[in-house]
C-alpha cells in the first residue's frame, strides 16, 4: 500500500512538472498536426520540419532532458517556440529499474530566422533508404555527404525546391504538388538552370535497386545506377 502511494505520488509530480516544461518551452497540441498542403500549382509551399527530442534518467529527469533536446534542434533551425507544437509524447521506455528514456515529437512550420543558406544533406537510413534535406537528421539516419547549398529565401533565377514522398520513398522536386504524390517541405530556393557567374553543381535524381529507390546525386551518371532526369542546379559559395 504505501509503495502504490508512494509511486502514485512521484507519477503526480513528474505529469506536473512536464505540463509546466512544455507549456514554457512549446505549445502543446492535444492531436498530431497533419503534413501542411500547399493551395494551389501556384504557390510556393510551405516549411514543415518533424522533430524528435530523447532524453534519458530518472522518469522525470528524461522528459525534461528530450525537452531540452527538442528546444535545443528547434534553436539550431531557427524556430522560435511559437512555430512549433508537441505532436506526441513524452513516450518512455524503461531501460532498467531506475534508467528511462523519454521521447518528445513536435512540428514546426513557418519561416526560421536563422541563416541565408543551407546546406542541402544526403541521409541514409538503417535499411539504405534516403532523404535529402536541409533540415534535421531524423534518427536512425546518418549524413552521407553534402549535395552543395539552397538559399532560404528567393533570388533572381531561382525556383523553390520541395521534400516529398512517394510509397513511403523520399524523393526532390520541383513541382509544389509534388507531380501528384505527397508533399512533406519546402527545402529552400535552386536554379531550375546553370546560372553565370556563380558556382554550382547539378542535382540529379536518381534509382537504385530492384525498388528503384530515389536518391540525388551531384553525378550526371548518377554514380553509376539510373537516372531519373536532372531537377536543376545547386550552388557551391
Amino acid at each position: 500500500m504505501h509503495t502504490t502511494s508512494r509511486l502514485r505520488t512521484v507519477l503526480l509530480a513528474v505529469t506536473a512538472a512536464l505540463t509546466a516544461a512544455l507549456t514554457t518551452a512549446v505549445p502543446v497540441s492535444a492531436a498530431p498536426a497533419p503534413a501542411p498542403a500547399p493551395a494551389s500549382a501556384a504557390s510556393v509551399g510551405p516549411v514543415a520540419v518533424y522533430l524528435t527530442g530523447i532524453g534519458g534518467g530518472p522518469q522525470n529527469i528524461a522528459a525534461a532532458a528530450a525537452m531540452d533536446h527538442l528546444s535545443r534542434q528547434m534553436a539550431e533551425l531557427g524556430f522560435t517556440g511559437s512555430q512549433c507544437r508537441v505532436t506526441d509524447g513524452p513516450i518512455y521506455q524503461q531501460v532498467t529499474e531506475i534508467y528511462w528514456q523519454a521521447m518528445i515529437k513536435a512540428t514546426c512550420t513557418g519561416d526560421p530566422t536563422a541563416g541565408q543558406t543551407r546546406t542541402l544533406n544526403r541521409l541514409i537510413g538503417p535499411n539504405g533508404e534516403h532523404i535529402s534535406t536541409v533540415w534535421n537528421v531524423p534518427p536512425g539516419y546518418r549524413v552521407e555527404g553534402s549535395l552543395g547549398q539552397l538559399y532560404m529565401s528567393p533570388r533572381e533565377g531561382t525556383v523553390p525546391l520541395y521534400h516529398c514522398v512517394v510509397r513511403k520513398d523520399n524523393f526532390l522536386s520541383a513541382d509544389v504538388n509534388c507531380e501528384g504524390q505527397t508533399y512533406v517541405s519546402r527545402l529552400g530556393w535552386f536554379y531550375p538552370g546553370q546560372p553565370s557567374g556563380v558556382g554550382s553543381l547539378p542535382l540529379m535524381r536518381c534509382m537504385v535497386g530492384k525498388h528503384r529507390e530515389f536518391f540525388e546525386s551531384n553525378t550526371t551518371n548518377c554514380e553509376g545506377q539510373a537516372s531519373g532526369g536532372q531537377l536543376g542546379w545547386v550552388f557551391t559559395g
